[in-house]
């Protein structure tokens, strides 16, 4: 049996301290510390017995808990799952926390008691957190590592032949953001399934397209894949690769959850089987569980040139092990590696 790991809960709602209680314990996998119901409680906590894991509220009184997020990262990072409700105030907040250092965040409604996949997927969340090497990849201040950029975007729209497509979990925000801040003003077509909230995809293509020279938009029905453009999935839909006599494009759709997620590493990866795969990238980022690794295998049987992350760069080592277990991965690399591969794609 594995060992037990210590979680934190932060939260000022009392119902939800103890529901959350309830919910870690059921679950043998978990030692649950005393909650604490605001950050100067937990900090105390802390410092008596460290946590392997926190599931943190976003909005406390006395303290915020992105502030207290920003001071653990700074003093002694410990993996943070965010809990919130995640309403219209919080979305910005809660990608501000993914920049700052947290692994995931999960929305309230997700988790009630009669949505049981919903707990489950917590449950999943938590134990990766708390297993994951957040204290050597903590991104620092900024997660693309660097200040927004003023280089001049390329303008019109050019068809690209060759696709660049890439897949994240838990963790994979600060990572597709480290990549993407270090990439020239002229790149391949780009498409990204990153696991993430609704709504909150929007804010991540926002903030993108705020730091890089390209252009990076949250992907609607019919944009066009094309040079110098990256296409996030919008949260809660799932993007698939299209082509016409114009060149590429992408299809958003809502089917039913594909590994438990929506959007789908594999939905993208599968769709694109059917085109000149010889002329494709496609990345498996860090992540829990297995979304992307099948696709993956698939790409690679057809001659793309697949890349799985490797386990020291990865914060969770889940999606791309899946696929290296695959032998789905032509390469495994860190983000360098990455950087230097994707400089050296031509943007064609």
């Amino acid at each position: 049996m594995e060992k037990q790991r210590k979680v934190l809960i932060v939260d000022d709602s009392k119902y939800i301290r103890e529901y959350l209680s309830d919910l870690f314990l059921s679950d043998g996998r978990f030692q649950l510390l005393t909650p604490a119901a605001d950050p100067y409680q937990a900090a105390k906590i802390i410092g008596e017995e460290a946590p392997d894991a926190i599931a943190l509220d976003i909005e406390m009184p006395r303290m915020s808990g992105l502030t207290f997020l920003k001071k653990i990262m700074r003093q002694h990072p410990i993996p943070v799952v965010i809990i919130t409700q995640l309403d219209v105030n919080q979305i910005q907040m809660s990608l501000e926390a993914l920049n700052a250092g947290a692994i995931d965040v999960v929305a309230k409604k997700d988790i009630k008691p009669e949505n049981e996949t919903g707990r489950q997927d917590l449950l999943n969340k938590m134990w990766a957190a708390a297993n994951s090497r957040i204290s050597r990849f903590y991104p620092g201040k900024h997660s693309g590592g660097r200040e927004e950029r003023t280089a001049p975007r390329i303008q019109g729209e050019y068809n690209s032949d060759t696709i660049v497509m890439m897949g994240a979990s838990s963790g994979g925000t600060a990572i597709i953001s480290k990549i993407l801040n270090r990439l020239p003003a002229e790149i391949p077509g780009m498409i990204i399934v990153q696991h993430i909230p609704e709504h909150m995809s929007y804010l991540f293509a926002k903030q993108l397209n705020a730091q890089t020279p390209f252009y990076v938009k949250e992907a609607e029905n019919g944009d066009r894949v094309v040079k110098s453009k990256v296409l996030v999935a919008p949260g809660n839909n799932h993007i698939e690769l299209q082509k016409d006599k114009q060149g590429y494009y992408c299809r958003i759709t809502h089917g039913p959850p594909i590994n438990h997620v929506r959007p789908s590493v594999d939905k993208l990866f599968f769709s694109a089987l059917p085109y000149n795969t010889n002329k494709m990238y496609a990345f498996l980022l860090s992540g829990m569980g297995r979304d992307g690794a099948q696709g993956l295998l698939k790409l690679r049987q057809k001659e793309a040139y697949t890349v799985a992350q490797d386990e020291n760069s990865s914060v969770i080592f889940g999606m791309p092990k899946v696929a290296m277990d695959l032998g789905a991965a032509k390469a495994i690399m860190n983000i360098d590696e990455m950087v230097a591969l994707l400089k050296s794609v031509k943007a064609g």
